[in-house]
């Protein structure tokens, strides 16, 4: 979704892929996809929102190694992050590697897109929004959604309710129309030079791109 900064209008769209998002105009896009890849090892951004998490800690899963994006099999990706860092991938984390690939060879192939694109992490993001204290529930919960549906109120009003009447529920769970405005939340405060980025002096990967996440 994206905000007109003139009007503060926001508009909900679904992008079938990464590269149809990011040929939008969007001066700022935050997404929740790893940008910046270790070739072994963890990033200290996900150690770091772990250790300000508690209870949510285990929503942020271990970023596979570089070398693992070209496997064909989860059984072969996981041998391969095992091999180089000692941990094998999760089946949560196997899930997403198309989205991680599609990303990480659109943001190295454009200097011009690696400037305006930012990673996040929604739980994260809600920690910030939420005075630096944790959500109390799980977000699939009843309570849950409730909390983050408040904050999400107290800044974009009722727009979660008018996005959810306008996007399927085929296309966007609840609980990902939330996470995308968790998301906005943080854009904007990339914007105005208020985004907390952790970790603070971020380390690069292989191809130059900062290993962080922005709340």
């Amino acid at each position: 979704m994206s905000l007109d900064l003139g009007t503060r209008a926001i508009c909900a769209r679904v992008f079938p892929d990464a590269v149809s998002l990011f040929s939008t105009a969007a001066a700022i896009t935050a997404i929740d996809i790893p940008i910046g890849l270790p070739d072994k090892g963890a990033r200290r951004c996900e150690a770091e929102s772990r250790a300000r998490l508690g209870a949510r800690r285990s929503s942020v899963f271990p970023v596979p190694p570089r070398c693992a994006l070209d496997a064909d099999s989860y059984e072969t990706a996981s041998s391969v992050s095992f091999d180089v860092s000692g941990k094998r991938l999760s089946k949560q984390t196997w899930a997403i590697v198309p989205k991680i690939r599609e990303v990480d060879a659109s943001l190295r192939t454009s200097g011009e897109l690696a400037g305006r694109v930012w990673e996040i992490h929604p739980e994260l993001c809600f920690y910030y929004w939420n005075r630096e204290q944790p959500m109390r529930h799980a977000k699939k919960s009843g309570f849950g959604f409730v909390e983050r549906y408040e904050l999400a109120r107290s800044i974009f009003g009722e727009s979660a309710s008018a996005i959810r009447a306008a996007i399927p529920e085929s296309h966007a769970a609840d609980d990902d129309i939330l996470d995308a405005l968790a998301a906005l939340w943080t854009a904007t405060r990339i914007h105005d030079g208020t985004a907390i980025q952790l970790p603070e002096s971020p380390d690069l990967d292989a191809h130059g791109l900062p290993m962080r996440m922005m709340a």
